[in-house]
């Protein structure tokens, strides 16, 4: 009867043991999982600092100052890069939310991708990104705005509430959809989910939706 129970109880804890694992693993690929940084720099009543390190060993500081609770001025200080680690500045932006580093073009260097988001209802999102050169330079990723008509066609009952994540080596947005007497708290049309790509451009990196 004792070796009865003895078994029963080893068996119980490898299949808990292995729910773990596979709960563990789950969460590790989840696609809205954000990038942490690796440490707060420092902190004061209308100023934080966050350092975000790549895969090659250099950082990115993204300090943010808060003249009003809605609006934000965002400072990305390179640092490690061989040649130029000058500040580049967001002067008047949405509040920060959260970061991204990832290797979006596949050239062996990450990117930095801050995503701001809004303070109304709609928790409207907004992304910049900073492409490393070769790891001796850092310079400002161009995003183009859309057209009207572009936005229609791309964003169809998008009212906000959007999440941009990283997907292996894809830059996703996803947000829902809402129907015509949709609440704002209830879309009833399901999800939608656009991809970015990083191009290279006459004089710098264009950061463009894919159709």
């Amino acid at each position: 009867m004792k070796k009865v129970l003895l078994t029963f109880a080893i068996l119980a804890f490898l299949s808990s043991c292995n729910q773990k694992k596979v709960s563990e693993k789950h969460e590790a690929t989840t696609p809205e999982t954000k990038t942490e940084a690796i440490k707060e720099v420092s902190k004061s009543s209308n100023v934080a600092s966050k350092e975000f390190k790549t895969k090659t060993g250099k950082y990115f500081i993204i300090s943010e100052e808060k003249p009003s609770a809605s609006i934000s001025k965002i400072t990305i200080t390179p640092k490690g890069f061989t040649k130029v680690n000058e500040p580049m500045k967001i002067e008047e932006s949405a509040p920060f939310d959260y970061a991204l580093v990832a290797d979006i073009n596949g050239d062996g260097f990450d990117e930095l991708y801050i995503i701001t988001r809004g303070t109304g209802s709609g928790s409207y999102a907004n992304i910049y990104g900073f492409s490393s050169n070769k790891d001796k330079s850092v310079s400002q990723i161009y995003i183009p705005e859309l057209s009207d008509d572009k936005f229609v066609e791309l964003f169809q009952g998008y009212m906000g509430h959007d999440k941009f994540y990283v997907d292996g080596n894809k830059l996703m947005r996803k947000y829902p959809i809402y129907k015509k007497d949709d609440t704002n708290a209830n879309p009833t049309g399901g999800d939608k989910i656009l991809e970015y790509k990083l191009k290279m451009g006459e004089n710098s990196w264009i950061l463009e939706l894919k159709k």
